[in-house]
C-alpha cells in the first residue's frame, strides 16, 4: 500500500501486459511457530469459522462464520468484509472493501493474517478495465483499474472516499458513480465543504428552521434532504470544521438530520461520496479530523492518480476536451510531446485550461506547440519554446499571470472559489495572488 496507513488503493503503475502473473498467499499467525501458508487461487478465498461457508477455516471465537473474502482480480487483490460482527482490519484500519497490489496485514477477530503479493497479472490492457466511466475518460492502465473498481462499487451503497490532488477529476468520477448506481434517477447534490462560510456550513448541510438565526426567513432543506433518494457528493470533506464533524458522523451513521433550530430528526435516504486532497490520516494524528469520522468515510477508498503519473491519458483527454468545446481540431504530435514534458501541477483541470486556450489561439484546425500557454510552468525551456510565437510574446510571466487571473475573475463574476478551480490552483493561492497583483 505504498507505505500509507489508510486503505487507499495502490493501483498498478505502468502497463500490465509485461508483468509476471500475480501469486498471492495468506499466512495465518505469521509471527508464531505454528504459522501456516495458504495459496489464493482463481476462486475467491472465503475466510470464517463455518466449514460449510468458508474455504479457509479459522478457530477463533471472535471471527464470524463467514467473515471476509480475498479475490485475485486483474486490477489487484480484492479484500471484502462479508458483514462480519467484528469487522475486517487492513493495516490497522477497518475497511469494507479494499484493492491491494502489495503485501498487507489483515486482522480478523484475534487472528492476524499476512497477505503476500508477488508479481502482477499478465493480462491484456483491455482486460484491466474500461477506458471510460461516466463522463471520465482514460486509457492508461492506472485509470482503467480505477474505472473497473468504481463500476463494482457503484452498484453498492457503500460510502466512497475519492483521494487525489486538486484538479484530478474527483468531481467527474463522483458524478460517474451516481450515473452507474441504482440511484441514477435521483438527485445528485454537490456540497463543497471548502467553499461555504464556516458559519453557514451547518445550515447549508443540514437545513434550518424559520427564525433559527438572523436571515432565516423560512424553513430550508439542507444538502442531505435535497439529495434524498440520490447521491450527496461531499467535496473537500477535509475542510469541514472540527466542531461540525460529530454532526456529519451522526448523519452518516443514522441517516437522519436535524435542522438548525429544530428538534426533530428527519430520515434521509442518501448515498454519500466524499473527496479530499488532504491526507486525512495525518489530519487525524494532528487533531484536526475525528478518527471515528475518518473510519466511517473509509468504507471504500479510491486513490485517483495525478495526471503526471498517467501521461498515456493525455491524447484522449485532449480530444475529449476539444469535443466538449465543439471544436473539430487535431493535436500535432509535437504538441503532445510538449504536453508530456509538463508536470501538470493543476492536473486535468489545468490541462483543460491549456487546451481550450490553445484551441482559441489556433488559426487552423491543428493545435501546435506555439499555441500552448502554461500558467504554472515547471520548465523554463518549455515556456520559451511555446511563448515566442504567441500574441503575448515579450510580456513578463507576472503580467500574463495577472491578466489570466483578472480575466478569469471577470468571466466568473468575481467568484473566487470557481476562479481558483478554473485556474487549477488552491483558493488560498488565488487570494495571495489577488493581493500581490492588487486586483
Amino acid at each position: 500500500m505504498s507505505g500509507r496507513k489508510d486503505p487507499t488503493l495502490s493501483l498498478p503503475q505502468g502497463e500490465a501486459a509485461d508483468f509476471e502473473p500475480r501469486r498471492v498467499a495468506i499466512v495465518i499467525d505469521p509471527d508464531s511457530s505454528h504459522a501456516r501458508r495458504v495459496a489464493v487461487g482463481d476462486a475467491p478465498l472465503r475466510i470464517g469459522t463455518d466449514p460449510d461457508q468458508a474455504t479457509l477455516v479459522l478457530e477463533d471465537q471472535h471471527v464470524s462464520r463467514l467473515h471476509a473474502s480475498v479475490t485475485v482480480t486483474p486490477q489487484g487483490v480484492l479484500v471484502e468484509d462479508q458483514g462480519s460482527s467484528n469487522g475486517t482490519v487492513v493495516n490497522g484500519v477497518p475497511v469494507k472493501v479494499i484493492l491491494l497490489d502489495s503485501n498487507a496485514t489483515l486482522t480478523l477477530g484475534k487472528t492476524k493474517l499476512a497477505l503476500l503479493v508477488k508479481g502482477r497479472p499478465n493480462t491484456a490492457l483491455e482486460d484491466i478495465g474500461p477506458s471510460s466511466f461516466g463522463p471520465a475518460v482514460g486509457t492508461s492502465s492506472q485509470m482503467r483499474a480505477v474505472f473497473a473498481l468504481l463500476h463494482k462499487l457503484s452498484a453498492t451503497d457503500l460510502t466512497i472516499s475519492l483521494l487525489g490532488e486538486t484538479g484530478c477529476g474527483k468531481d467527474v468520477l463522483a458524478r460517474g458513480i451516481h450515473q452507474h448506481s441504482g440511484r441514477a434517477d435521483g438527485p445528485f447534490v454537490v456540497f463543497d465543504c471548502g467553499a461555504v462560510q464556516p458559519t453557514l456550513i451547518e445550515s447549508e448541510l443540514f437545513g434550518h428552521m424559520k427564525g433559527a438565526f438572523t436571515g432565516a426567513v423560512a424553513d430550508r432543506a439542507g444538502a442531505f434532504e435535497r439529495a434524498d433518494g440520490g447521491t450527496l457528493f461531499l467535496d473537500e470533506v477535509g475542510e469541514l470544521p472540527l466542531d461540525l464533524q460529530p454532526r456529519l458522523l451522526r448523519a452518516l451513521e443514522e441517516r437522519t438530520v436535524r435542522h438548525v433550530g429544530g428538534d426533530q430528526r428527519i430520515p434521509v435516504n442518501v448515498r454519500v461520496v466524499a473527496a479530499t486532497n488532504r491526507h486525512l490520516e495525518e489530519e487525524v494524528q494532528n487533531g484536526r479530523f475525528r478518527q471515528d469520522l475518518f473510519f466511517r468515510l473509509n468504507a471504500a477508498v479510491v486513490r485517483i492518480p495525478p495526471l503526471r503519473e498517467r501521461l498515456d491519458d493525455l491524447e484522449g483527454l485532449c480530444h475529449a476536451i476539444l469535443r466538449a468545446e465543439g471544436r473539430d481540431m487535431s493535436i500535432a504530435p509535437q504538441t503532445l510531446a510538449a504536453l508530456r514534458g509538463y508536470e501538470w501541477p493543476g492536473n486535468v483541470r489545468e490541462l483543460k485550461n491549456v487546451v481550450t486556450s490553445a484551441a482559441a489561439l489556433a488559426e487552423g484546425g491543428v493545435v501546435e506547440p506555439r499555441h500552448l500557454m502554461f500558467f504554472n510552468p515547471t520548465r523554463s525551456e518549455q515556456r520559451a519554446q511555446t511563448l515566442d510565437d504567441l500574441p503575448l510574446g515579450g510580456r513578463s510571466l507576472m503580467a500574463i499571470e495577472r491578466e489570466a487571473i483578472k480575466q478569469t475573475l471577470d468571466k466568473l463574476d468575481g467568484n473566487k472559489t470557481q476562479a481558483a478551480k478554473a485556474l487549477g490552483i488552491a483558493p488560498s493561492t488565488l487570494y495571495e495572488k489577488i493581493k500581490k497583483y492588487k486586483l
